[in-house]
């Protein structure tokens, strides 16, 4: 569009604009109509100039020129507005004036030349020139809108997009943008070419938090005013690398695994560490920021293990730990055995248990925590039971099946800890006289301790209990505590 309010003469002959800037000129044309006149568009005007002309009748001189403008290359044509009015002096040096004022859009400028007849005294306007190339003028850019953000390492990329100026009017569409961050670090700029992008600025310190804003800059008016701030946001980078430490045994399938703190949390709060065992088969989380421990599971009994630990933040997993020293997958008194009991016997060189599943290669003795009915030894008394009775760790299962295999037992405590179950196992027994010793050790780790009888037999009449020094009745009628090896 063009301004409304602009003057200036369509036709030739005097001109009646309003006192303005002044073009004047002081010598004649010749071959005006293949001046070209030159246009310079910058914020809100257009600079225009022309080619001084040479005199050719000494009766006319050149006193100013006349530039019109249009929207349109073949016009309609108007005066040029404010800074290019008609000039009416005697002379002048100027090639050039610079109109004002002016909305968005492209325009077109020509010029002519205003003469003044040196005897009549009149005044004319020439013949106009060519037309010039086209001016497009375009307002600041509007301001961008609110830039978003992703954090990264040492570095944060913002995203812009073009906004929608205060006065409801699109400024001209952003050639590019420029991003700064605050607080202020040095090189904390990025620039963004187009309408639209991202970029990222680096040099940023983990851990500090940071908003952005974005200018818009369009050719040729200039530089919008700054975005609103972006949300803060803290780069950061994944945590160091833990330490290892030491690997306990909780019972198989688990272990547990201590590690330190990595000495950087990459600025962003650890919130998980992980333990993963080699080979594969355990693994373990916990939630905390500090060191501490973490319980893997899903480990295999008997097998070798070495456990790393990696560090979790919101950024991403560190580098895994050093691998800890080799552990091999065992059972601790007071662990929970296979069978749903407690670990009362460790063995780590190993027993023979004849009879029971784990034969000449068990290694663990487990009791369940609550204690069968109580029964009397066996279910005749005053009989010997046939056979060798052991007092010994491993002698449980086999003194159990003798007493199972005589017709004087077919009922009592024999047969009492040989229908337990648990686990899933069949192969519970009553526990010997030193098995039954180490139980009553260990009674913190089963319900209601109290006396409970042995497997071993002394004689006809008596058999071993627990906390006795001798041999009770047969006929006593005591707990029964089940076991069984593995």
């Amino acid at each position: 569009m063009l301004l409304t309010a602009c003057g200036g003469s369509v036709t030739g002959g005097e001109a009646t604009d309003a006192p303005s800037a002044i073009v004047r000129g002081d010598t004649l044309g010749r071959n005006w109509a293949s001046v070209v006149p030159t246009v310079e568009p910058s914020a809100g005007q257009i600079v225009v100039k022309w080619d001084k002309q040479i005199t050719e009748d000494a009766t006319e001189s050149v006193i100013g020129y006349e530039v019109q403008i249009s929207s349109g290359s073949a016009g309609p044509w108007i005066g040029a507005a404010t800074g290019c009015k008609k000039s009416e002096t005697k002379s002048s040096t100027r090639q050039t004036c610079t109109a004002t004022g002016l909305a968005d859009g492209t325009y077109y400028f020509n010029v002519a030349a205003v003469r003044k007849n040196v005897l009549t005294k009149k005044t004319r306007t020439t013949d106009f020139s060519a037309v010039s190339l086209p001016a497009t003028l375009l307002s600041v850019a509007g301001t961008p809108a609110k830039p978003t953000v992703v954090a990264g390492d040492s570095k944060v990329t913002v995203t812009v997009a073009a906004g929608t100026a205060t006065d409801g009017t699109l400024g001209g569409a952003p050639t590019s943008y420029t991003v700064t961050a605050s607080p202020a670090v040095s090189g904390g700029t990025c620039t963004v070419t187009g309408a639209s992008g991202s970029c990222p600025v680096t040099g940023l310190t983990n851990g500090t938090a940071y908003t952005f804003t974005a200018t818009a800059t369009n050719t040729p008016p200039g530089t919008s005013a700054a975005s609103v701030a972006s949300a803060s946001v803290t780069p950061a980078t994944v945590p160091g690398q833990p330490g290892i430490g030491a690997v306990s045994s909780t019972g198989p399938p688990t272990a547990t695994v201590t590690f330190t703190a990595p000495s950087s949390d990459g600025g962003s709060p650890i919130t998980t560490y992980t333990a993963t065992s080699s080979p594969a088969g355990g693994t373990g989380t916990v939630s905390q920021v500090g060191s501490g421990q973490i319980t893997v599971s899903g480990l295999t009994l008997g097998t070798s293990y070495k456990f790393t630990v990696t560090a979790t933040n919101a950024a991403g997993t560190s580098a895994p730990s050093v691998e800890s020293a080799s552990f091999t997958s065992t059972y601790a008194v007071g662990s929970t055995g296979p069978g749903g009991g407690k670990v009362f016997y460790v063995s780590t060189a190993g027993f023979t248990s004849t009879g029971s599943a784990c034969g000449t290669s068990c290694h663990y003795l487990e009791a369940q925590t609550a204690a069968a009915p109580a029964v009397t030894w066996c279910t005749t008394q005053n009989k010997l039971v046939e056979g060798t009775f052991g007092t010994a760790i491993g002698t449980g299962f086999s003194n159990t099946q003798l007493m199972s295999n005589s017709t004087y037992c077919s009922e009592g405590a024999g047969a009492s800890a040989r229908a337990a179950s648990g686990g899933g196992y069949s192969d519970w027994f009553l526990p010997s006289k030193d098995e039954l010793a180490e139980l009553k050790a260990k009674s913190y780790l089963v319900n209601n301790w109290n006396h409970a009888w042995s497997s071993t037999q002394i004689d006809s009449r008596t058999a071993w209990i627990s906390g006795a020094n001798s041999g009770i009745v047969k006929e006593t009628v005591l707990l029964v505590r089940p076991v069984r090896a593995f």
